[in-house]
């Protein structure tokens, strides 16, 4: 299904009218003359700007990046036009671009320190950690103590100081990041959900490795996230995201299960057996884990080792809610199960 921007009209034709029916044309007459067209393209910039800027809020990435060029069209000293191109471009995962935008507008408003913020962001994404603890640098001098997003910035000036191999300031960002009450379980877990909303994978896998660090005992509750991004038709971003965290061993057996279960949603179902197969050594006494298995088992032509997964999941679960469709399914299991105890 196309996303709903490409069913839009171009954002700068639309733009233009409304450009003209907020404004522009009475702003167009009133300033004919000497100095006509530097004051109108001072203005639509600024009008271009902030309608780029509502767009991103409402996720419309593609419009709002049109309206900023736009802006820098209009006027290329506008500095919130940089601002808001880099913050689309830092959406889009387009680390280079975001950092050259940002830049471009820091030469104009060298003292925002939001867009110190994101051009932050996007060196460490770029994996220039120089780049970040000389711009975090500058930004800490302005705001010593952000007050939004404050763990965040720290932790992350804290991570680029240890690579860079200044492990004592390090050490001190680490433990001012820890004092703010947002640096807890719940916020981390809220932010890696909205991150693989967002589509941005190393933006989840970002906060996972602050969650994991803030309570390290602590498994990640990822139904929710299978829920939201399957709701959302943002399974590609949380399958990536699961992948980059089995790549560092860093998998339970539930978050194996929901990997699995996001493999199995796009058709692919050897690939989903081969995760399941690992989630259910990790808990072999999970009735779900089972009945998953038989099912993967069944649809892949495989009716011994599905009839055996699901006779297991039976004997975990006596009760289970599916027993009636399984033993339709399977009519000998009842003879079976009542021949052997459980394990």
């Amino acid at each position: 299904m196309p996303h709903k921007e490409s069913r839009e009209k171009p954002a700068d034709a639309v733009f233009a009218r409304k450009l003209i029916a907020t404004g522009g044309l009475l702003t167009a007459l009133l300033f004919a003359g000497v100095g006509f067209w530097a004051t109108f393209s001072r203005y639509a910039s600024e009008q271009a700007a902030a309608e780029s800027d509502r767009l991103t809020q409402r996720q419309m990435l593609a419009q709002a990046r049109e309206l900023a060029v736009l802006s820098l069209r209009y006027n290329r000293c506008n500095g919130y036009a940089y601002y808001f191109l880099g913050s689309v471009e830092l959406l889009l995962e387009r680390y280079s671009q975001a950092i050259e935008v940002l830049e471009q507008g820091r030469r104009y408003m060298p003292h925002l320190t939001q867009l110190l913020k994101l051009l932050a962001q996007a060196y460490y994404f770029a994996d220039k950690v120089d780049k970040v603890v000389a711009t975090l640098d500058a930004y800490l001098t302005m705001d010593p103590a952000p007050k939004v997003g404050g763990d965040n910035i720290l932790r992350m000036w804290s991570q680029a100081l240890s690579q860079s191999r200044e492990f004592g300031r390090g050490t001190i960002a680490l433990a001012r990041a820890s004092t703010y009450d947002t640096y807890r379980e719940e916020i981390l877990q809220t932010r890696i959900l909205n991150s693989v909303l967002l589509n941005q994978t190393l933006m989840a896998d970002y906060y996972y490795r602050g969650f994991k660090h803030a309570c390290p005992k602590k498994p990640l509750e990822p139904v929710a996230l299978f829920s939201s991004a399957l709701a959302a038709n943002k399974m590609d971003t949380l399958i990536r995201f699961l992948e980059l965290n089995r790549l560092r061993g860093e998998m339970d057996a539930t978050s194996e299960k929901i990997l699995a279960m996001g493999y199995a949603k796009q058709g692919r179902l050897h690939e989903a057996l081969i995760v399941l197969q690992t989630a259910a050594r990790m808990a072999p006494n999970d009735p779900e884990l089972a009945l998953f298995l038989g099912d993967l088992y069944y649809q892949l032509g495989d009716a011994a080792k599905a009839r055996g997964s699901y006779r297991r999941h039976l004997q975990l679960a006596p009760e289970s809610k599916f027993r009636k469709d399984l033993l339709q399914k399977f009519p000998d299991l009842e003879e079976q199960l009542s021949e052997t105890p459980t394990p």
